[in-house]
């Protein structure tokens, strides 16, 4: 993973998780996480949505980020967890499928990896 561009997902729910700093607390994780791995991080692949549901599909960050996938900015997106994602398994389908489609890997720093075989989607969908 050496010298990998890596873009920054993460979300919280409520104003309260807002103000509590619970999004801050993802990034740090992400980024120490980023650090181990050798991947690079630039501030502007960072896509926070801040008190934002993860059951809708449509948020600002989330949208800039699969945006941006697109064009190949970027080829890995760090993420906390499934349920940071999306709260909706299809959801989170359509979005690690759309970005696998555009060459971008997902990784959810706060599981073990996910083999791409049924057994391995149902315990990502579990997960979410």
């Amino acid at each position: 993973m050496l010298n990998h561009l890596a873009a920054i997902y993460a979300r919280v729910s409520t104003l309260q998780q807002e103000q509590e700093a619970t999004i801050d607390s993802q990034v740090a994780e992400l980024e120490k996480y980023a650090q181990e791995k050798g991947l690079r991080l630039s501030k502007e692949f960072y896509f926070l949505d801040q008190a934002v549901s993860g059951a809708q599909l449509p948020r600002p960050a989330l949208d800039r980020l699969r945006d941006l996938a697109l064009e190949g900015l970027f080829d890995t997106v760090l993420c906390l967890s499934p349920d940071r994602l999306s709260r909706k398994y299809a959801h989170q389908w359509i979005l690690i499928e759309e970005l696998k489609r555009s060459g971008v890997s997902v990784i959810f720093v706060n599981q073990p990896p996910v083999e791409d075989n049924p057994q391995g989607q149902l315990l990502l969908g579990i997960q979410g």
